[in-house]
């Protein structure tokens, strides 16, 4: 916790008034230690997902009596995690793939929900849809939206799945994603439809690009 604190303490400042900084940061690390002795251990990245949901819903309950509106209190939540954690990594990742080869297809390989990695399957599972001049998947299932099913607050999924247009807008002249369905927000699945800018480049390197556009010709051809 003290590391997860030392990175959101700046962004905490920002986010509340400086008399209720100190109760904030108290009231954060005992929701903190308390959910975090009940939810089960995690290994490898899973560990890392594990401690970035804790910290939200530690956050959403450290600020939830100050916060009359629920929309203003997901917002501050949100921009707490991105200027905390997650915000100086990415933009550090997208400076170096703005300058590859193929922006679109690097940007799906690191950043997108298609890293395998990161977004291991399970506990994630998502399936393939075509697009012109893109690639995309239906989100059917995600651990964070379980997560907070359980915990009351599914509304506070919100938060985290806000940064997907976040990280998307650091390439804006390479990728756009499009999102019309969310889970969070009661809908059978997440859409990430991603759209490259610059479509007559010709189809992405991408394998399951290839795989979808199997057997129709790039354009130009």
């Amino acid at each position: 916790m003290v590391c997860v604190l030392f990175r959101l303490k700046p962004a905490i400042k920002n986010g509340v008034d400086d008399h209720r900084y100190q109760n904030t940061i108290n009231s954060f690390k005992e929701h903190y230690s308390e959910i975090d002795a009940r939810v089960n251990q995690e290994k490898g990245i899973l560990a890392f997902h594990r401690m970035f949901l804790i910290t939200g819903l530690a956050l959403y309950k450290a600020l939830h009596d100050e916060f009359q509106n629920q929309e203003e209190l997901i917002e501050t939540i949100h921009d707490i995690l991105w200027k905390g954690p997650m915000s100086k990594l990415i933009r550090v990742l997208a400076f170096f793939i703005r300058r590859s080869s193929d922006p679109f297809h690097r940007y799906l390989q690191i950043l997108g929900p298609n890293n395998e990695w990161f977004f291991p399957c399970p506990p994630w599972e998502k399936v393939s849809v075509e697009i012109q001049d893109g690639i995309g998947w239906h989100q059917k299932k995600c651990p964070y939206v379980d997560f907070f099913k359980r915990e009351g607050v599914v509304e506070l999924t919100r938060a985290y799945g806000d940064m997907d247009e976040r990280i998307a807008e650091l390439l804006p002249e390479h990728i756009e994603l499009r999102r019309e369905h969310a889970m969070c927000k009661g809908d059978a699945h997440c859409d990430f439809l991603y759209y490259r800018k610059q479509p007559n480049l010709g189809p992405t390197r991408y394998p399951l690009a290839l795989s979808l556009s199997k057997g129709a010709k790039p354009k130009g051809a």
